[in-house]
């Protein structure tokens, strides 16, 4: 007889990524950094890359799925990258108060929105090391995803993405 095996609840930030694909159809489709289309695979992808790791480091699959799926907010609202982390502050609580009010039975909890707030300006800063096991998650599930998209990584990040590729068990060819 097996052991059954536990669903992972990641109802919040499935409904957090229909919301975004909704605000998406508004956003502007020229002049962007990355294409409309890499920013939505990319908070897909990372949202799942984010519970993959969450779940390997016992935090809160949840969080650190909506975490992988905001991080990217300010290059996603704006399509302009540049210091897209720190930007990030600009959009984080308004955006998720607006969530909330749309969908109440999902809320995400201000203490949430503040480690959110607190850990989504770091996801930039791969070659630092923070004590916040979610920040590093973070920074970790982006370097691991936009590997496994071919982005070219920087030398500043191999470091990180060499670790993260042996704890998930791949081979690195980087």
């Amino acid at each position: 007889m097996h052991t059954p095996i536990k669903t992972i609840n990641t109802r919040r930030c499935d409904k957090l990524i229909r919301f975004f694909l909704k605000r998406a159809e508004a956003w502007r489709k020229e002049g962007r950094d990355f294409s409309i289309y890499w920013s939505i695979s990319h908070m897909i992808t990372a949202a799942q890359t984010a519970r993959l790791l969450a779940v390997s480091r016992k935090l809160d699959i949840e969080i650190l799925s909506i975490a992988g799926a905001l991080h990217d907010v300010a290059t996603m609202e704006t399509g302009i990258s540049e210091n897209h982390a720190q930007r990030s502050l600009d959009f984080i609580k308004p955006l998720l108060r607006e969530f909330n009010e749309a969908n109440g039975d999902s809320s995400i909890t201000e203490d949430e929105i503040a480690l959110l707030e607190e850990i989504i300006p770091q996801h930039s800063d791969k070659d630092i090391i923070s004590g916040n096991p979610y920040a590093e998650a973070l920074k970790d599930a982006d370097a691991l995803d936009r590997y496994l998209h071919g982005i070219e990584v920087r030398e500043s990040e191999m470091p990180r993405l060499v670790k993260v590729l042996s704890e998930v068990n791949i081979e690195s060819g980087v």
